[in-house]
């Protein structure tokens, strides 16, 4: 005799099952498990995008050789090349000349 099919058993179990409680806590559970599978992949490419940022935020280039790195560093690590640093130039700038004034009109209409 031909012995039924497991898939057939397990669509007797889930007719019997889906209606009840414990039907109703499979699907929670399953809905549950495709969210959290579909939503850790979303936040590791978030964090790791922020981690790439951070760091690319933090490097330099340098303007002789082209080699790339840290910018806390005041001479280039491979040619020696004494590195220009942006931030001084910004610190100089006096603030009156990085505002702008707004004189208010009266307009008749």
């Amino acid at each position: 005799m031909n012995k039924p099919s497991t898939l057939i058993w397990m669509v007797f179990i889930l007719l019997f099952i889906l209606p009840t409680p414990a039907g109703k806590f499979i699907i929670d559970l399953a809905g549950g498990i495709f969210l959290i599978i579909t939503i850790i992949p979303l936040i590791l490419g978030g964090i790791g995008w922020f981690a790439w940022k951070s760091i690319q935020s933090k490097v330099q280039v340098c303007e002789a050789c082209g080699s790339t790195f840290l910018n806390n560093q005041m001479v280039c690590p491979i040619c020696g090349t004494p590195i220009k640093n942006t931030t001084d130039i910004h610190e100089n700038i006096p603030a009156s000349a990085a505002t702008i004034d707004i004189k208010s009109e009266d307009i008749d209409l």
